[in-house]
């Protein structure tokens, strides 16, 4: 298993996971909130424009006033100051705080895997409070393979991971091939702009069906399946 920062692996440990119980490693952006919708809303009132042509961030953001694309470090720039000022109204997708309230009452303990920058991790906590899932948030940096593993080794009973990102998925089978990965992308018009990574073991439509699948891959029955 790779060396973890000690931040996160501070943070792994306050998460609390039990071992013996089934794990659901979640996503927050795109699984939990809808992220996308929200950051172009946002940048549209700042003078920049979103070009929807491919699934990354990078290449798609464009100055309204001349169509220069803008670079990593200006696009990375605007996301900073997004989070900064607008972590904790994110609206939620719908159906994940009833889904995931199904699933831990069942007995699946729940873990939110983040990559929001550090300095947000408390406004991110608030927004899951604020919109009724109040689970444990594991800031990370980078890709997400080690802090999934760590994770799951704690746990020592099936996993799951949910996330929009493929070379997250990537990343989770390299460092734990165990672990039942689960393809998902909250906003349909992204979602087509993506196919499911080889390495993720299904890609759900909707949180009914992402439920569904967790549920199955963890072995426990929920009111959602």
């Amino acid at each position: 298993m790779s060396r973890l920062p000690a931040a996160t692996l501070a943070q792994l440990e306050a998460a609390g996971v039990e071992t013996g119980r089934p794990l659901l490693i979640s996503d927050a952006d795109e699984v939990l909130f809808r992220f996308v919708e929200t950051f172009v809303g946002h940048i549209e009132d700042h003078g920049y424009s979103f070009d929807w042509s491919s699934f990354r961030l990078t290449g798609n953001v464009r100055r309204q006033v001349d169509g220069a694309v803008l670079d990593q470090s200006q696009v990375f720039a605007l996301l900073q100051n997004f989070f900064a000022g607008c972590a904790e109204d994110i609206p939620p997708v719908q159906g994940a705080a009833e889904g995931l309230a199904r699933l831990a009452h069942a007995g699946v303990q729940v873990v939110v895997l983040t990559n929001i920058p550090p300095a947000q991790r408390d406004a991110r906590r608030v927004a899951l409070a604020r919109n009724r899932m109040p689970y444990p948030v594991v800031v990370n940096t980078g890709d997400k393979g080690p802090a999934a593993a760590w994770l799951a080794a704690r746990a020592g009973s099936p996993a799951v991971f949910v996330d929009d990102g493929p070379n997250n998925h990537v990343s989770v089978k390299q460092a734990m091939p165990a672990i039942t990965c689960l393809h998902f992308v909250a906003t349909e018009r992204l979602a087509r702009l993506v196919e499911k990574p080889p390495e993720a073991d299904g890609r759900p439509e909707d949180w009914p069906a992402l439920e569904r699948a967790v549920a199955a891959a963890l072995g426990v029955t929920c009111g959602g399946t």
